[in-house]
This record gives C-alpha cells, structure tokens and sequence, in this order.
C-alpha cells in the first residue's frame, strides 16, 4: 500500500491482478485493526472490552466514540467515497477511454487515492493524464480526505458534537502545512520551468506537497525538480498525515505536540499549552519518543541502502528510503534499479511502515508502570 513499484501496474499486471491489488489497498486503508473488527462481526462473534480497548490504540478512537459505531461509519463512508470519487473521474475518463475502461480506471484510481496507496494505471502517474488540472485536483481532494483520519471524519459528520481538540488540531495543521509547503515549492522551483507555466505550476506546487504527505502521487517529473524541493518532501512524508489514517509518517498532531513543546521551553513554561489547553506531559513524551524511533529507524535504513547501492546519488537513496519509510510511494527513479537484497530491504521498511512506529510505540507505552518511585535528579542540558 505504498505505491513503491518495480513493474507497471498499467501494463504488466491483467484486469485481474489490478483488482486484487485494489481490493488489498482498500483492506490496507480500513487499517488492520478495524478490518479485524469486521471479521470478527461478520461471524457474529462478540468484541470484547479488552479488544475494543486494544483496537483503540491504533484508531485513535477517543472516550464517548462508539467503536463499533465507527467501524460502521469507515466502511460506509470509504464506499461513499470511492463511489463518488470514481463517478467524478469517470466523467472524464469514458470519453477517453471508453466505458469499461473508463470506469475501472476511475475506481482503481478511486480506491487507490482515498487509501493513499499511490498506485496509478498509467505509466507516467497523473503527469499528462486526461483531464489536466481537474483530475489532479480530485485526487488531491480525495487522499487529503482519507489522509484526515476516520475520527474527525467521523466528528464532522456527527451532527450537534463539538470537534474534540485532535479534530481542531488536524484541520488547521493541515491546511497550514499545505499552505507553508505550497508556498515553498513556489520559491524553490521559481527558476525552473518543472511545475509548469502560469495557473499550472499552482496545481502542481499544491499536489506535490499534498502527496508527499503519503498519497505517493506525481504530476510531475521529481528528477526535473531542486533538491531543495526533494528534502521539502522528505520532511512532509516523516511528519506524514492524521493518526487513524490511510497514511503514515509520524502523524500530523505528533509533529504539532513537538512544535508545542519547543515553543514552550524557548518561553522559560514548565507546561505546555496548546488550543487553551495545558497538555499531559505523557504526550510530549510519546511524541518525542516516537520521533526518536523514526529517525533511529530511519539512519540505519539509509545507511544499509548507501552500502547497498554504492553507484546511487545519495540524495536519490535517502528519499527512497524516507519514502518506504513513510509508506509514500515517492521515487527519484531507483525502485527498479536496485540489487534484489535492497528491494527486500525495502519491502520490510514498507511493512515496518504500515505497521508505524507510532503503533509500537504505544504498544510499549502500555505496559503496566511498576508502583516504585525513584528520588528525584536534576541533569544540565545545553
């Protein structure tokens, strides 16, 4: 569910290899945990507490939320969804391609932007692709939707309830981050013509750094771009999109919760505020943790690739690595050029990825906390 391939889904893969590969992105995007849960309720099995409670951890599923309630909520709103994103991409795609095909790349593509798979049926991704601007647009809005989170998804649409704190968090960092990245594609790439002339390089500065957030799309050629631009999007895929999400990364509100907590210590505050709220010092902790375990992960990654594919720039190497990292799908041109050891390399990043380190992390951090207290120590930092 990354987008990260050695052949082309287009034309190396029959009408029923892209099927399978569609139905296995769509049970990737529903998250592991929440599938589980459908499995469990199709043979009328009962969820127990303790399995509610475990599910939780991954969906981000806050006090008062009904986890069987959301369950229903991902597979019905997935479907409204994908059905409505493919309706729309058929409108342009049948007259072009005829109705059969038409319509099963509008549902691919569909089913493959929500879940923010990054897999295209053409060989070029959405570079070229009919439609132009319209179709980027819609697929833009399609892996921004599904990179959001079930949860304030759900919180949205719930009528008469007030947006909890996270859902507030993840709609105004994510259209800042997208404004501040757009922006800044704009002013990297103001001397070179690769996002296009005039309202195209708009569309395509917008793209770029909404699909590096883990959507794995291009409507551009990368290698033509500044490396300035390259290390713009490898932060935007470890920071990544919402918790609860089709994407990966470290999540959106871990990157903001560090943010906060800076901006405190630079004040001389011993708490850390944010929305007029005092945050738990347990949620600096696990975001800061987090971050640490993504950049561990992520220095011996590149470090094995580096050694592995010696005659690769290393610019190249490092993105393709924070890319599998990531679950982007983002490539500068070394998927198909890599040894066979480097592509099973990748493949475990990919799988490590989906799993995400934020997943592990609370794993460990709900082990029992042993009841002995230790005295009190003061260690000088800087």
């Amino acid at each position: 569910m990354t987008g990260l391939v050695t052949l082309d889904t287009g034309q190396d893969y029959t009408p029923v290899g892209q099927t399978i590969i569609a139905l296995l992105m769509q049970t990737g995007g529903m998250g592991y945990m929440l599938t589980g849960t459908l499995l469990l309720l199709g043979k009328g099995r009962f969820v127990s507490l303790k399995q509610q409670s475990t599910m939780g951890i991954s969906s981000q599923i806050n006090e008062g939320t009904s986890l069987l309630a959301l369950v229903r909520f991902v597979v019905i709103f997935s479907g409204l969804t994908v059905f409505l994103v493919s309706a729309i991409l058929s409108a342009f795609w049948i007259p072009e391609f005829g109705v059969t095909k038409g319509i099963g790349y509008s549902l691919f593509h569909a089913i493959s932007a929500f879940n923010n798979a990054g897999f295209a049926l053409f060989s070029d991704s959405l570079d070229g692709v009919a439609g132009g601007s319209w179709v980027v647009w819609i697929h833009a809005l399609a892996f921004i939707i599904g990179g959001m989170g079930f949860i304030v998804v759900y919180e949205v649409c719930s009528p008469n309830k007030r947006l909890s704190i996270h859902s507030r968090l993840m709609i105004y960092g994510t259209i800042g981050i997208l404004a501040i990245t757009t922006l800044a594609m704009l002013l990297f790439e103001q001397h070179s013509s690769s996002l296009g002339e005039g309202y195209e390089r708009i569309t395509a500065a917008f793209f770029q750094a909404a699909t590096t957030r883990t959507a794995g799309f291009n409507s551009i050629d990368l290698n033509e771009m500044s490396h300035a631009s390259h290390a713009l999007m490898m932060i935007n895929m470890v920071i990544g999109a919402g918790p609860g999400s089709t994407a990966g990364g470290i999540r959106l509100t871990t990157f903001i919760l560090l943010l906060a907590g800076l901006f405190a210590v630079l004040q001389g505050r011993d708490s850390t505020r944010l929305m007029g709220r005092t945050l738990d010092v347990e949620h600096l902790l696990r975001a800061s943790g987090i971050l640490i375990l993504t950049l561990a992960l992520l220095t011996v990654i590149c470090l094995l690739l580096l050694y592995f594919e010696p005659e690769q720039e290393t610019i190249v190497v490092i993105f393709e690595a924070v890319s599998a990292l990531g679950t982007v799908g983002l490539s500068l041109g070394m998927t198909g050029d890599m040894h066979w050891y480097s592509k099973i390399l990748i493949i475990l990043v990919m799988l490590i990825g989906k799993i995400s380190p934020v997943i592990l992390f609370s794993a460990l951090a709900n082990r029992p906390e042993k009841p002995v207290k230790f005295a009190g120590g003061k260690i000088a930092l800087g």
